[in-house]
């Protein structure tokens, strides 16, 4: 390479030329994004309500097995005595 080429005075005027654009193009897009992203930062309310819904189908009923299961055992256990 020629020591023409690269010089610190050709050096300094490619990157004016070249990378300021580039950099403030990168600057912009890097902003729209973060402007974007502030937008639809957090899930709505809909969102919340549907995963504690989802949570709540599964809680409830196990709740209600795990609490309840010793009042379905006295019938079934008569049934099952009646047959033996």
């Amino acid at each position: 390479m020629s020591p023409l080429a690269r010089s610190p005075i050709l050096s300094a005027l490619a990157r004016t030329r070249i990378q300021r654009p580039a950099i403030q193009q990168f600057r912009t897009y890097a902003a729209v994004r973060t402007a974007s992203a502030g937008a639809a930062a957090g899930p709505g309310w809909a969102a919340q309500w549907k995963k504690i819904g989802g949570s709540a189908m599964m809680y409830f009923p196990v709740v209600a097995v795990v609490m309840f299961w010793p009042y379905a055992v006295p019938p079934i256990m008569e049934l099952v005595e009646d047959k033996w």
